[in-house]
């Protein structure tokens, strides 16, 4: 997750970077990877357009809408100076640099003009936004018409949450302004978004969780305290066990929203 806005402390070291990308693969700092994306834009042409990555992490999924998906060009911009810096990274490595620009930014309005983007896209990234609906008015003006969204966020199930999710969410270094994904298409649909289509994710995650906590505990635990210590061990794979008890609670909801700029 990222592009955290003023009241969020979580910024990412060079080793949360890679403890994220051991857990969910190179370039990626949250879950999914190329199956995920590829499900994000069904019914959703990217090839041959420019796209806005809002959140953009490390540039895992930007070299996927280029690559694999035919985007022209992808230009990612996040808050955050290290994920940029590895973003520029992979780019440069995958010698995509003449088709992926990356772009650190402050918080508030974002540094383009009006209808730039063919699509805007956004992977686990405002979840981390306090104030949402300014983000989904922003993504709308830099949209052209007839522009697509496609976001993919962390969402929670409905109210009351259990102990176990307030703890999770609200306390400690990383905590979550976490909505449902009707709220998200509701935001949506109020900054000028059309032909709304929303996909709940939890079963998937579920699964997906659960074998991650498998992998945490056991294959990938003594590489974990090599690289990160004990500790931070016993940390990840805590981590991954609350999420996996979070999913099968059905209050941890990955889920999609994609709409159309009128």
């Amino acid at each position: 997750m990222s592009a955290q806005p003023e009241g969020h402390a979580l910024y990412y070291s060079d080793a949360l970077i890679a403890n994220l990308q051991l857990r969910w693969g190179d370039g990626f700092m949250s879950p999914g990877g190329e199956p995920e994306l590829a499900r994000m834009l069904r019914g959703v042409e990217v090839g041959d357009r420019v796209g806005l990555d809002f959140g953009c992490g490390i540039g895992g999924y930007d070299a996927l809408l280029v690559e694999e998906h035919g985007a022209r060009k992808v230009v990612g911009v996040d808050l955050d100076a290290a994920t940029i810096r590895a973003a520029r990274d992979l780019a440069g490595a995958k010698g995509l640099a003449d088709r992926l620009e990356f772009l650190k930014v402050a918080p508030g309005p974002l540094p383009f003009e009006a209808e730039s983007f063919d699509f805007v896209f956004s992977k686990d990234a405002i979840v981390d936004l306090t104030e949402k609906p300014p983000v989904f008015r922003d993504l709308f003006r830099v949209a052209k018409p007839g522009g697509r969204i496609i976001v993919g966020d962390w969402f929670r199930g409905a109210e009351p949450m259990t102990p176990e999710m307030r703890k999770w969410a609200t306390t400690g270094e990383e905590t979550y302004d976490m909505d449902t994904l009707q709220s998200a298409a509701r935001y949506l649909s109020e900054a000028g978004f059309v032909d709304l289509d929303l996909d709940d994710r939890n079963r998937w995650f579920k699964e997906f969780a659960a074998a991650e906590y498998e992998r945490l505990k056991g294959p990938l635990y003594p590489v974990y305290v090599e690289r990160f210590g004990p500790e931070q061990a016993k940390s990840s794979v805590e981590n991954a066990r609350i999420r996996a008890l979070l999913a099968a609670q059905g209050q941890l909801r990955p889920g999609h929203v994609r709409g159309r700029k009128p």
